[in-house]
């Protein structure tokens, strides 16, 4: 089963991640449809189960509201009732960095790619998540897994180019920055990772 994959990712554009926090941007998601419309409790017909984008969805609000009990049992809930869906792991993900949990939210990410291999979203998401932990290599690592599977995606570009600078390759970083953003943003950007990399030498 193929996943939606537009569905939410933890992104990065500019160097803010760095210094406190990480940016969360969340997509829209299609549901499926049917050749015949389906009778709902407002017709009179049965409740239907609560779709995995509408558990997605609720999780996210409650979240952002600070109710991150009540996702988190949502996400439980997503996680056994819809371990295929891609969003499953990327909202679980979110609901428990939104709580500071970073680790858990690594191996959360880490069950998604137990069950889809390699998947760019998971390994971009996988990668915030370390940098977070100023894990470097590692954060490395799934941004340029994620960079090889889909090197047109905005987002996996500027991801890269964050960590080469990081890492002190600033004519890697510059280069990439550029696909992206405008040369203002390009350089600084450059000088924001100069005076963040520090933080990131072990």
């Amino acid at each position: 089963m193929r996943p939606d994959m537009r569905t939410t990712r933890l992104r990065s554009w500019r160097l803010l991640i760095v210094a406190a926090s990480m940016t969360l941007v969340a997509s829209c998601t299609t549901t499926t449809t049917t050749d015949a419309p389906a009778t709902d409790w407002f017709d009179g017909g049965p409740m239907k189960a609560a779709s995995p984008e509408t558990l997605q969805l609720t999780a996210r609000v409650l979240a952002s509201k600070g109710n991150t009990e009540q996702a988190g049992f949502l996400i439980d809930r997503m996680a056994r009732d819809y371990p295929d869906n891609l969003g499953t792991y990327t909202e679980g993900a979110e609901v428990l960095l939104i709580q500071g949990r970073v680790r858990e939210a690594i191996e959360w990410l880490e069950r998604g790619l137990a069950r889809f291999p390699n998947n760019p979203i998971l390994r971009n998401d996988r990668g915030m998540c370390r940098l977070l932990e100023a894990n470097l290599p590692a954060a490395t690592a799934d941004f340029e897994a994620a960079y090889a599977t889909d090197p047109g995606d905005a987002d996996y570009v500027a991801n890269l180019a964050l960590v080469r600078a990081l890492a002190g390759d600033v004519e890697a970083a510059r280069a990439l920055w550029s696909r992206v953003l405008n040369p203002e943003e390009v350089e600084h950007n450059i000088v924001q990772a100069a005076a963040a990399a520090p933080k990131f030498k072990r």
